[in-house]
Formats: C-alpha cells, structure tokens, sequence
C-alpha cells in the first residue's frame, strides 16, 4: 500500500528501489586529537581532496596508529543503510584491481548490493582518510583514484531503467567524464519515468562548482537532500525556508539542521522532524544514513513522515559509532516505526 505520492503507481512496481552511482572509497578510520591533526597537516572539519603521494605521505605520519577499514563514499553509506534494511540496491562506480577495490567488492556482495563496479587496472583504489576527534568532529582527506575514471559507457542502464531512485550526489562533479557520466544517467532516469534523488553532499561542493551547477541539477531533480550550511550557501536562508523555497522546483526537499533535527518540504507543506538525543562518537556517514533511511521508507510506501523519522533513527544511530556502522536490532528499530 502506498501512502506517500512520491512515485505513481506505475513507478512504484519498479522492480529495485535504489540505484546509485558516485564515488567508490574505502574509509580509513583514526582516532586523534586536534594537535595531531595539525601534525598531519589537517585542517579541522573540513574534507578536502588530495592526491595520492599525500595521503601516502599523511598515513605513513599517523605513525603506530591503525586505521580502522570499512566501506567509503557518501552514495555508498546510504545504500549501505538500504540494504541493512532489506532494500533491492545496486551500486556503480570505478575501483582498482588492488586489494581496496577487492575489499569493496566483497562487502558489496556481503549487503546483497548488486555489484556494478568497473574495475579499473592502472590506477589504485580511492580511499578517505577519516580522522575524528574527541568532540566527534571528523576531517577527510579524499583521494579519489579510480573513482576519477568513471564514464558513461560504466553506468548500469537496465538496473536504472528498473528502480524506483536513481540516487547520486554532488561528489560526482569532480572530473568531466564523471559530469558527463552523471547527466546521461539522470537524463536516462527520466526517459525512463524514475524517480531522481540528489544530495549536495558537502558546502565544499557548493564552493567548488557555483551555485549555478547545482540548480541547473535540481531542474532535473524530484528529491534534494542537503544541510544547513549547504542550504545558507545556497540559497541565503535559514533550514525551514530554504527547504519551502526548495520544494517550489523540487517535488520534495530535505534540509537537515543536524541535532535540532530536519525540515521537509513538498506541496507547500513542511514537516519537522526532531533529531534524537544520542551520545555522538563520529558524525561520519550521518548525512548518507539520513538519506539512505528516508528512501526506505518511500519506496516501502510510507508516509513523509515515517520516511523522515526513519532517516532520523538511522542517522543518530550511526553517530553512536566509530565509522559507518549501524546497531544489529536496527531493522526491529524501524519495523516499530512503522507499526
């Protein structure tokens, strides 16, 4: 039974609910304090993209610490949090034939994602450098590697054609091949009557590529997910009234306002959903759990709301954690929502 109308019926029957395509990384967790960070030539809060001889040479400063490894990239985490919840997902992007690019493989194939990487033999594995701080803080260098590579001959188009989402976000706007590969998939989503959900990822891309490139995405764009500093970035407002304007060209617009919770806009409504108080350990991944539990809950037919209060449940769960990671009873979590 649908009670949301975000999709028609027809777009509902879609046999996957979410594709993804965007940048492939494996996150390298530590725990450091914030005279370490300057040791490592970090600057606090901020991700910034590096080249590899860089994050060698930040790694190789960390000394005797030892990275945690887990699953990386932004589109990534939030299929990750479908697929914990039962969601049919698939997930592309670019990755080397070293031992990272393995390693994503085999914890895609662990999820039950379907696996649509392409495998590329000269360049090494992007990884994120994650370094979180004792107030929860997280700084990321970025090395995208093979990610860099993706094109639009590597986009699984049956599996887009197939889905209720097409999901990406603005990470994909770094090289013009992935540009290139990131509009001939939306507009292929479109002519295939699905649904496109964007995120803007980072105030970082906003800065990088101009206001101008994002709205020229969201004129394509049914569902946009961002942040509160995004949306001041963006549009000169504050959460509440950037997601209102938002839904006037958007059909549904979500601005989260981290722990005071989210707005969500669409049909000249706009619901809040409050955050829940949780003790914070990383606000890595939070952003990407948040969407990845509020797609759940449409392409399950729920209503705005449910869909928002699972997307909340989702992100201050992971927060709880080191890493990306969600609690083993999270399905049961949801399951109460839903009842």
């Amino acid at each position: 039974m649908i009670r949301n109308t975000f999709f028609s019926s027809e777009q509902f029957k879609h046999k996957l609910d979410v594709v993804s395509i965007e940048n492939a990384l494996i996150d390298l967790l530590v725990r450091a304090n914030d005279t370490d960070l300057k040791n490592f030539g970090m600057t606090k809060g901020i991700m910034q993209l590096v080249d590899e001889d860089t994050q060698k040479k930040v790694i190789h400063n960390l000394g005797n610490v030892k990275p945690e490894v887990e699953l990386g990239g932004s589109a990534s985490n939030a299929v990750r949090g479908l697929a914990v919840l039962g969601a049919k997902t698939s997930y592309s992007s670019c990755v080397g034939t070293d031992a990272y690019g393995k390693a994503f493989a085999s914890r895609l194939a662990e999820l039950g994602i379907i696996n649509r990487l392409s495998v590329q033999g000269e360049t090494h594995t992007g990884t994120c450098l994650v370094v979180v701080t004792p107030d929860g803080e997280r700084t990321l260098n970025t090395y995208l590697g093979a990610c860099r590579k993706y094109m639009p001959t590597d986009l699984p188009f049956e599996d887009i054609a197939n889905s209720k989402i097409l999901f990406t976000t603005g990470y994909m706007l770094d090289t013009q091949n992935q540009i290139d590969a990131l509009h001939a998939a939306i507009d292929f989503a479109l002519l295939n009557d699905v649904k496109v959900a964007f995120d803007v990822a980072d105030p970082f891309v906003i800065k990088r590529h101009g206001k101008k490139t994002i709205f020229s995405l969201l004129e394509k764009t049914h569902l946009v997910f961002l942040n509160a500093e995004e949306a001041k970035i963006l549009l000169e407002l504050d959460p509440k009234s950037a997601a209102i304007e938002l839904a006037k060209t958007v059909q549904l617009s979500v601005v989260k306002d981290g722990e005071n919770g989210a707005y969500i806009a669409y049909d000249e409504n706009v619901i809040f959903i409050p955050a829940k108080k949780v003790e914070v350990a990383d606000t890595t991944g939070a952003g990407d759990m948040f969407a990845g539990g509020f797609m759940y809950g449409l392409c399950n037919g729920l209503t705005i709301e449910q869909s928002g209060q699972i997307a909340t449940l989702l992100a201050s769960d992971t927060v709880s954690y080191m890493g990306v990671r969600l609690s083993s009873n999270i399905r049961a979590q949801v399951e109460a929502i839903i009842r």
